[in-house]
């Protein structure tokens, strides 16, 4: 009743060789497992991923801008995050200076990107509650471009990013930075004190990345605007800079300040107001998202300061 065959008894395969053997095809095809992504993020953290994270909250313009630019998308935004336009669906959690960690933590992201200048104290918690955080930073054009690879890198989209780098890299390279006029770019607050854009603020790099030489430059960080520096009506007379970008956060008809600077009766005799060179800066570009746009800051800038072409 237990005979085998002879023919049978050729082929059997024993049963614990049965039990462990891989077919050719399945053998040569198999794909080894991929090492673990590792990133150093903006405030010097190593971070590491197994799997490319699938959802993904922005707590900042910057992060936000950043991560679609790299060719990710985003679960949760702050509020102020509303470029691209697809983010401007995104459910959000609040200020980016006050976000909610409930809202966060919430709908358990695998990451967590946020700006590194404003937002590092949230780390701390975040981590606690058990979320990966990332930051990331605009101070400088290689910050913008670096991040954007990094976080390609991360999420797999890493023919995305570099293309989108090399799209920055190219239209600020025809831009040019050869334009050594100097400058002065102003932001008033409610109470009408002038505040100067310092070198080390997003706002300095987009007129610094055309060569523009800023009058404000060593001037310390003060007033309401980070970045900013406030400026007497003397010490805007003695800087007397070729240029003057203004800024008006209020959306119109609230007055420009490129118009009011005009009728200070001290600054008449300033050279950018005797030549017409005063321009009205785009308050998003210029202001309110460092980051991947950097690009079109600057290339707006650069169209609207060739007075000569008026």
């Amino acid at each position: 009743a237990t005979a085998v065959p002879a023919k049978e008894a050729a082929t059997a395969v024993p049963a614990k060789e049965a039990a462990t053997a891989v077919p050719a095809k399945e053998a040569a095809t198999a794909v080894p497992a991929k090492d673990p992504v590792t990133v150093t993020d903006a405030l010097g953290q190593a971070i590491s991923f197994e799997e490319p994270p699938k959802k993904i909250v922005t707590l900042s313009p910057t992060a936000t801008e950043i991560l679609y630019a790299a060719g990710g998308s985003a679960i949760l935004r702050d509020r102020a995050s509303n470029f691209p336009v697809e983010a401007q669906s995104l459910p959000d959690a609040g200020s980016a200076y006050n976000p909610s960690i409930e809202a966060v933590v919430g709908v358990q992201p695998d990451l967590v990107i946020i700006e590194a200048l404003t937002q590092a104290r949230f780390v701390p918690i975040l981590k606690q509650s058990g979320l990966k955080v990332m930051a990331v930073k605009a101070e400088t054009v290689d910050d913008i471009t670096n991040h954007i690879i990094n976080v390609g890198r991360v999420i797999g989209e890493e023919v995305v990013a570099n293309e989108r780098v090399a799209e920055i890299t190219s239209r600020l390279e025809q831009v040019g930075s050869s334009d050594t006029r100097t400058f002065l770019i102003l932001i008033s607050d409610q109470d009408r004190n002038l505040y100067a854009a310092r070198s080390e603020s997003y706002t300095g790099l987009v007129a610094t990345t055309l060569g523009l030489i800023n009058k404000a430059e060593g001037l310390p960080d003060s007033g309401p605007y980070p970045g900013f520096s406030m400026m007497s009506t003397e010490a805007i007379l003695m800087a007397n800079p070729d240029l003057i970008v203004t800024i008006t956060p209020a959306p119109e008809p609230a007055p420009r300040l490129s118009d009011t600077i005009t009728r200070i009766p001290p600054f008449a005799g300033l050279t950018a107001i005797q030549t017409r060179s005063i321009f009205e800066g785009d308050v998003t570009l210029l202001l309110q998202a460092p980051g991947p746009r950097i690009v079109e800051a600057v290339e707006s800038l650069s169209e609207g300061l060739k007075f000569e072409d008026r």
